[in-house]
């Protein structure tokens, strides 16, 4: 029995056109086939070429450049208002007294009322710090001379860094309280430089010092400590007008606009400014350091790198001498080579001890007798010269 197909006869024209269609189908792949290979031929294999991409690429449209913005108009600047010194105290430093040295602050010309209270030496540390604490208790601030060799005593470093950082000012009063005026150079640089490392040891950062008082203030006409002083950076040396070894009358009396006031640790003093310093505030003074009075900034710091044993002291560097007359009583290295020189050619006896004194005057008329000059014992620049650089 043969097997019989389900499924429905189809006509031999619907064949063909179904056969038709196949074809075109067939060669429509077959052609898509071949343009896919064309385009894998003509593709490199180390990627698109860059021929090919081009010519694929539109041609861009021009690009219309914009028209330049109208600048606007750059407004004037406001000038900023120059700011005008405290008070006009920027107007009231000294000018150095002659060539080669620097200005010696002993008061301040002005009429605010600003004093500036000056403490030496520190030998008696419970004495600072309630004098310390006194002058904070009325928004005031004082300048700190130490003598540096003090500054070996912990409770002091306590009490100065106190004072530092209540805004204070520390300054340069010598490592041994020495005047200067009668030491070598090598001792000079010792005294002065020591005594500021010192403070950088107490504060732990490099300390710079502003102002220099040598023992007693007498050496303030010495041009060889003005000079070392301005090699290492500072502003001058500080005196006073008003010493706290006076009575209480005279302090009431001294109280002026501008005035520099000296005092010590000492138990006198301290009593003295325990009652001075809040009686002045009552009259409406403010007491400023030395450099809020003069307009200076405070005292520079920076980090310390170098141990303060590791530090060099500076020597004396060479400067041109400014020959001044040595008046009576003149504390200078001037006067020192002077007595050196007179006793080198037989007109004074004993050692030089820097102080142009009575005998200093009675060598210095012989020595003009002898020359056929006035026999007036004044020592003049001119004269001062002629005996230090003429031979012995």
């Amino acid at each position: 029995m043969a097997f019989r197909s389900n499924r429905p006869m189809v006509s031999r024209a619907r064949q063909r056109a179904m056969d038709r269609k196949k074809l075109l189908i067939g060669g429509g792949a077959l052609a898509a086939l071949a343009i896919v290979a064309l385009v894998i031929l003509l593709i490199p294999k180390g990627g698109p070429d860059p021929t090919v991409q081009a010519l694929a690429q539109t041609t861009p449209e021009p690009t219309v450049e914009a028209a330049p913005a109208t600048p606007e108009p750059t407004p004037a600047p406001t000038p900023e208002p120059t700011p005008e010194p405290l008070s006009q105290r920027a107007l009231t430093r000294p000018s150095p007294t002659a060539e080669g040295f620097l200005p010696v602050f002993s008061k301040a010309d002005t009429e605010e009322k600003i004093i500036a209270i000056t403490v030496d030496d520190c030998n008696q540390t419970d004495n600072l710090r309630q004098i310390v604490d006194a002058a904070i208790s009325v928004g005031g601030k004082l300048t700190i001379f130490p003598i540096g060799g003090n500054l070996k005593r912990p409770e002091l470093q306590e009490v100065l860094k106190y004072a530092w950082e209540n805004g204070f000012e520390l300054e340069n009063h010598t490592f041994t309280h020495n005047g200067l005026y009668a030491c070598d150079d090598q001792t000079l640089a010792n005294e002065v430089s020591k005594q500021q490392l010192a403070l950088s040891y107490v504060l732990g950062q490099e300390y710079q010092c502003h102002f220099l008082r040598p023992a007693g203030g007498d050496a303030r006409g010495d041009q060889r400590m003005h000079m070392y002083a301005k090699q290492l950076g500072y502003y001058g040396i500080a005196h006073w007008s008003v010493s706290g070894s006076s009575d209480n009358s005279k302090l009431v009396k001294a109280l002026k606009p501008g005035a520099i006031f000296l005092f010590h640790t000492k138990d006198g003093d301290r009593e003295k400014l325990l009652k001075f310093i809040p009686w002045a505030a009552e009259q409406g003074y403010q007491l400023v350091t030395l450099n809020e009075m003069f307009d200076y900034p405070a005292n520079e710091t920076s980090e310390l790198t170098t141990p303060i044993s590791e530090h060099e002291i500076p020597p004396l560097e060479p400067y041109e001498t400014a020959y001044v007359p040595l008046k009576a009583t003149a504390y200078s290295w001037e006067a020192y080579l002077l007595q050196e020189k007179l006793i080198a050619l037989g007109y004074l006896d004993g050692e030089p001890d820097g102080v142009y004194g009575e005998g200093c005057a009675k060598a210095v008329a012989q020595y003009q007798k002898d020359h056929g000059m006035e026999a007036n014992g004044v020592a003049d620049s001119d004269l001062v010269r002629s005996i230090l650089e003429g031979a012995a």
